[in-house]
């Protein structure tokens, strides 16, 4: 049976059944596959500053250490493979809470799967709690073999912003329909290498509009446990923003995990 690359930096292979670990040889059954876009951008090691709000009392500096970051969110048509992959049955991915909310609710997919305005393959997947962008993450983890997680906000903030302090990920032109999706131009979430002119310093892309995305820290205390309940910090502002303040690389927001709008979705980093 023949093996398509899906971008070689992404470090694993897929095929019609199952998705092997081009690191390895561990290997997972399941009935669909992890397309593309799908890349990888090493984010140099570097400083960055975040305003005050939730534990932070003041503006605070931050020391960051090189990593590496996802250059799209997650799409459709890759979350498609965590269902298919029995992503919402098998309680090994998740984490204790947020499997008792997943039972609680009867969760068997984001809420607006079946919806086909938000559905285009390669848009960002939308309506995924916290809770489900982790358990992706782990899942993700095990059929890839490598460790993957959400930012921190330090890393988001990092690898949107760079060294030079700008607004957002393009610099400080005010935002407008050829650098993000925002103030309902295209009024529903778009393909996540639309905006090309919209990259960070480093090429991260939809960093500011399309959707917010959820990072890793906890915005009451600041940690990254797992086993945390408390709400979580979401950064980039989403398609139906309409003021340019929502859509600076510093805006912080701390929805809870529970959350699950039309307006979240999440992007992943990689251990090295």
């Amino acid at each position: 049976m023949s093996c398509i690359t899906i971008a070689g930096r992404c470090g694993y292979l897929y095929n019609r059944g199952m998705v092997t670990n081009t690191k390895g040889n561990h290997t997972l059954m399941y009935g669909g596959h992890i397309p593309g876009p799908c890349e990888w951008v090493t984010i140099p090691g570097g400083r960055t500053t975040l305003k005050p709000g939730g534990y932070l009392a003041e503006p605070t500096d931050f020391a960051v250490a090189a990593f590496t970051i996802a250059r799209y969110p997650v799409t459709n048509r890759q979350y498609a493979a965590f269902i298919e992959a029995a992503g919402y049955a098998n309680r090994v991915w998740w984490t204790d809470p947020g499997w008792a909310i997943k039972e609680q609710k009867g969760w068997s997919a984001p809420r607006f799967w079946e919806s086909g305005g938000y559905m285009g393959a390669d848009c960002p997947v939308i309506a995924v709690s916290w809770y489900e962008a982790i358990a992706f993450c782990r899942w993700l983890s095990d059929a890839s073999g490598q460790s993957i997680s959400l930012p921190t906000e330090q890393q988001w903030q990092r690898a949107a912003q760079g060294d030079d302090g700008r607004e957002f990920p393009w610099g400080n032109e005010t935002p407008h329909e050829l650098l993000c999706n925002w103030n309902r131009d295209v009024n529903r979430t778009s393909p996540v290498t639309r905006y090309p002119d919209g990259a960070s310093p480093y090429g991260v892309m939809d960093m500011s509009g399309n959707v917010w995305e959820w990072c890793l820290t906890g915005w009451e205390s600041g940690t990254t446990s797992l086993d945390s309940s408390e709400r979580r910090v979401a950064r980039g502002g989403c398609w139906i923003n309409d003021s340019p303040l929502t859509l600076r690389v510093t805006l912080r927001d701390g929805p809870y995990p529970v959350d699950a709008y039309n307006l979240c979705g999440f992007r992943c980093v990689r251990a090295d």
